[in-house]
């Protein structure tokens, strides 16, 4: 239980991914509405506002701008998912292609079995709200020889060690939300289970 707080907390998993200097976007958490809208002038749209919990993969906002983001906030701090909205998460919006790796831990080694790319927004083109999943492919052409590679140096291996240290080793199958950007990949999020794809 305690090691899937890799997905059941994203305040959890940037924080761990801070201290174990695993590769990922900057952040800030907050529980107050006052303190997130304050803090979106440290970042710069498009705003990447998430809930803390787990929203059935709808708990993700990308604003546009400053009124959507502190809408957003507002959504999400104000109820609209519950406990799992009692904090937001705020990152920077990583320019990059998403895919999913997928790998079977044992608390010190993994097994890549390879990756997936999902889609999430509602309508073509890439626009519309987030959803649970709209469709996804495997092989996807983002996971090649050099990306798994690093992946697997600078994120996955990291990721079982730091769990082992922090006393709760990783075992079982791990999902790591990947976003290749120009500086390598970056994890967007993690999840402790097979994904829906």
């Amino acid at each position: 239980q305690k090691a899937a707080q890799l997905e059941t907390s994203k305040a959890f998993a940037k924080g761990f991914l801070e201290r174990h200097e695993i590769p990922t976007a900057g952040y800030g958490v907050y529980d107050r509405v006052a303190d997130a809208r304050e803090a979106l002038d440290v970042f710069k749209p498009p705003y990447v506002i998430k809930a803390d919990g787990l929203a059935a993969g709808k708990g993700v906002a990308i604003s546009p701008d400053k009124r959507d983001a502190e809408a957003e906030i507002e959504r999400m701090l104000g109820g609209r998912f519950g406990e799992a909205g009692a904090r937001v998460v705020i990152e920077e919006f990583m320019d990059g292609e998403e895919g999913s790796l997928f790998a079977l831990c044992d608390g010190q080694r993994a097994v890549l079995l390879g990756g997936a790319q999902d889609h999430k927004r509602a309508y073509d083109g890439d626009i519309g709200p987030n959803t649970g999943g709209m469709g996804a492919y495997s092989p996807a052409p983002v996971f090649d020889e050099a990306m798994v590679t690093t992946a697997r140096d600078r994120i996955v291996a990291p990721t079982l060690r730091g769990m082992a240290d922090e006393g709760h080793p990783y075992r079982g199958v791990l999902y790591v939300g990947l976003m290749a950007t120009s500086e390598g990949p970056k994890v967007v999020e993690y999840n402790a289970r097979f994904g829906d794809p």
